[in-house]
Formats: structure tokens, C-alpha cells, sequence
């Protein structure tokens, strides 16, 4: 019964009570009435019980009065039965609609990132611009409790490029098991979504990271660790023409020995095997850690590869409002080939951030990653937000035998300022300078850029 109905009915009866009795027999015509809505299961025999007793008030040689406690008590557990299968809605930072008996859920979010970018030309022009680097709607939830999905599109893509996550997520094991279209697991600044990340993108060597994929993969997590591993396709269109598309296996585990309110160390490792298939060839290549222009800084074009490994050693360190984050990278191709020498390509980055408000970075211990930061005083509710400056360096060697795709340095300076939970703007200052080798060869660009993002 719905809790609106339940309400009217009981308060209609109360009324009723609370006038002068005209006539007699009116208390049997009411219990003949109450229970007629007991039998087809509008109220209870507690709502019977307490109805009648309301009404013999008017009669001192029968019971006393009422409690006021017992009355609301029982109206309380009436509208909690009334109520227990009615969906709930939590607005609270998201929007998400759960049934009553914790089953099903659904939340609905998205966000919106829009870049602006100006450049300051050394050797190669570069393209000033604007351009809605990310606006993705996502739906995700339970289904059955154990069951857990995800669809997310970006709308600056088209077609099934646009397709991000689409997966299920089986939990009532102990690992989990997933299915569909989701992140290799592999980094900490990949695994970072892009709404956390210090800067505006990840570091030069992020290039080496395998995307999302088709694939299944398995999962286990506790407070302060956790371990991925699965085994994948290629992205959402698979391989092109007649091509037999390669696989890859991949993993990462991650664990915080330090782990509190204040302070937080994480350690992790990383690694994908990729056979290539009949495509048998790679490419690795880079925008100057700014994605408004088209010009790449380092790029080894499209090179005959039979198998490639990629691992990265993760370190991060938080002690309130300072963070310090580096990833190490290392990439071994195997050409197959008796006339082509195989490979070894590296990188690296090292970043540090400080918070100069009351404010830190949000670390996930089960997830080896970091998450959303939430300011202690809130713009708009008489705060100003929270305000963080971070440097890093970033390098990446795409330089070996016969490949020069380059070998280059950034160093980049970031100003972000987390107006609400929500709502966050960044500035971005990048200096390319050195590239020795390929198309950019001594080429050292500056770069500005900010950024305007909500998420919901």
C-alpha cells in the first residue's frame, strides 16, 4: 500500500473520531468498517486495534487514553511496511535510484571536460584551439546484489568509438569476475580516471599503456590491496579487414603499507603481454602532454612487431596536503625477425602537488588508485574551495635500433582549483624541453592550457 494512501486513510479516520458522537452504535458501525479494511489489506490489525481504542476515549468506563508514543510507534511501523518495496533516491553527489530491498540499482552521472589551449611555437607550428576534450554519460548498478553493470558513452566519439565501459561484474566470489569492455588493468595514472588526475593529461609515457579492450578479467581486493589480472582482445571494432586480431594478458597488484587519515604510501606493479596476431605491427606516439593540438612531439610511425611486454613499477606517497608520484616504464619487442633487431623503449615521470588549503588527495586502498577530491570548505556555502599546485617531469625514449621515434623531456606546472565536489578548474603550463630524434627533433614548444570540468 502506498504510504500517501495509508496516511489519508488513518488521519480520515482520526477525524471522524475526533467529532461528537450523534448517535449510538456508531463505534460498531466503525469496527464493521475497520474490519472490512483489514480483510483486503488496506490497514492492520494494529491500525484496527489502535482506531478502536482512539474511539472508546470518549467513553470513561472503557480503556484510558492512548499513549502518544504508542500511537506514533505503531503509525511508524505502519508506514515502514507500507513503504519497505518502495524504490529509494539518493541525490547526494549523484543520482541514484535503488529498490527497496537493495537488489537493483541504477545510477546515472557523466562529465564534461572543455580544454582551451595556446602554444608557443619553436620548430613546428602548432594549432591554438578549443575543443570539448570529454562529455561521457555512464549508467551503472546492480542486478540481483551480485551483479554488477556498466555502459559508458563519450559524445565527442562516434559510432562504437564513442563506447567506453560496457561490461558486467559478477561479486559473489571470492574474485571477482569481469566481461565486456573495460580498462586493461595497468598504472596508476591510467588507472586514475581522468576526472583525478593532477594535471590536465597523464605523462609523456602514458603512451605506453594498453587501452580498453574486449576481454575477461578476474579481481580480488581488501582495505589496503588489491589484484587484477584478465586476458583481452582488441578495442571495441576488433581487428580491421581480414586480419586475425592478437591478445594480450595483463595485470597489476597494488598494496599501501601505510594506510590512515593522513597518510598514504602506495607500492604496484604492472605488466602486458600482447601477441600480435597477423596485424603484427605497433606504433607508440604522443600529443605534448596538451590534446588540443594535432602535433605529435615523439612518434615511432606504424614498425613490424611480433610480441611486445610492457611493465611499470608504481610508487605514490601522501602526508596530507603534499603527494609524490612516479612511475617507471619499460617496453621489450620482440620483431621476430632475423634482418630487424628487437626493441626496448622506457620512460618515466615524477610529479608533486601541494594542497594550500585544508585539503588532500583522495586515496583508494582496494583500488590502487586515487579518487575524488572533496573539498573541506565548499564554494558557495561561504568557502573557497579547494587549491592545488603540482610540478612534474616527464621523459620517454622511443629511440633504439633502426625506430627513432624520439626522445623527450617535459617539465609542466598545474594550478587546480576544486570549486565543490563536483565542479574543478585547472591551468597548465608545458615546457617540451628537449626532443633528439624523429619528426620533432629539437623541436621545444610551450604550451598553456585550462580546463572547465563538472561530473555528476
Amino acid at each position: 500500500m502506498k504510504k500517501t494512501g495509508f496516511i489519508s486513510i488513518f488521519f480520515g479516520l482520526i477525524t471522524f473520531l475526533s467529532a461528537p458522537v450523534v448517535q449510538a452504535g456508531t463505534n460498531e458501525a466503525l469496527a464493521e468498517l475497520l474490519k472490512a479494511l483489514e480483510a483486503n489489506g488496506t490497514i492492520s490489525s494494529e491500525i484496527t486495534d489502535l482506531v478502536l481504542k482512539v474511539a472508546e476515549q470518549g467513553d470513561t468506563t472503557k480503556s484510558p487514553a492512548i499513549a502518544k508514543e504508542e500511537v506514533e510507534k505503531i503509525v511508524h511501523e505502519e508506514v515502514r511496511l507500507a513503504t519497505k518495496d518502495q524504490p529509494k533516491i539518493n541525490m547526494k553527489d549523484k543520482f541514484e535510484v535503488t529498490s527497496g530491498d537493495g537488489q537493483f540499482s541504477m545510477r546515472v552521472g557523466g562529465r564534461i571536460q572543455a580544454d582551451a589551449a595556446t602554444y608557443s611555437e619553436d620548430l613546428r607550428r602548432q594549432n591554438d584551439g578549443t575543443e570539448m576534450r570529454r562529455a561521457r554519460l555512464f549508467v551503472q548498478g546492480n542486478l540481483w546484489d551480485a551483479w554488477k553493470y556498466k555502459l559508458q558513452y563519450d559524445l565527442v566519439n562516434t559510432g562504437s568509438s564513442g563506447i567506453a565501459d560496457a561490461y558486467i561484474q559478477y561479486t559473489d566470489l571470492p574474485w571477482d569476475i569481469k566481461v565486456g569492455h573495460f580498462k586493461q588493468p595497468f598504472s596508476l595514472q591510467n588507472m586514475t580516471s581522468s576526472k583525478y588526475i593532477t594535471f590536465t593529461e597523464r605523462g609523456l609515457p602514458h603512451l605506453f599503456t594498453p587501452g580498453r579492450a574486449i576481454g575477461a578479467g578476474v579481481g580480488r581486493s581488501e582495505k589496503n590491496w588489491s589484484l587484477n589480472a584478465g586476458i583481452f582482445g582488441e578495442g571495441i571494432d576488433g581487428a580491421s579487414g581480414d586480419e586475425d586480431e592478437g591478445f594480450a594478458l595483463g595485470g597489476r597488484a597494488t598494496y599501501a603499507p601505510i594506510l590512515n587519515n593522513n597518510q598514504h604510501l602506495h607500492l604496484g606493479a604492472s605488466f602486458s603481454y600482447r601477441d600480435s596476431g597477423s596485424i603484427d605491427s605497433l606504433s607508440f606516439s604522443d600529443r605534448p602532454e596538451s590534446h588540443v593540438t594535432n602535433v605529435r612531439e615523439v612518434s615511432t610511425g606504424s614498425f613490424n612487431a611480433d610480441t611486445n611486454l610492457r611493465t611499470v613499477a608504481e610508487a605514490a606517497y601522501t602526508n596530507g596536503p603534499f603527494s609524490l608520484q612516479s612511475e617507471y616504464y619499460y617496453v621489450d619487442i620482440d620483431r621476430d625477425s632475423s634482418t630487424l633487431s628487437d626493441l626496448v623503449f622506457s620512460g618515466y615521470y615524477v610529479e608533486g602537488s601541494w594542497f594550500f588549503t585544508d585539503d588532500m588527495r583522495n586515496y583508494s586502498g582496494n583500488k590502487g588508485s586515487y579518487g575524488r577530491i572533496k573539498p573541506k570548505s565548499v564554494v558557495g556555502k561561504g568557502g573557497i574551495g579547494a587549491w592545488q599546485l603540482a610540478m612534474r617531469f616527464s621523459s620517454v625514449d622511443l629511440n633504439d635500433a633502426d625506430i627513432t621515434g624520439g626522445d623527450a623531456q617535459n617539465f609542466s606546472l598545474g594550478l587546480n582549483w576544486f570549486a565543490t565536489n563536483n565542479i574543478r578548474l585547472s591551468a597548465n603550463y608545458i615546457n617540451v624541453l628537449d626532443v633528439n630524434g624523429g619528426a620533432g627533433d629539437g623541436d621545444e614548444p610551450e604550451a598553456f592550457q585550462m580546463r572547465a570540468q563538472v561530473e555528476f
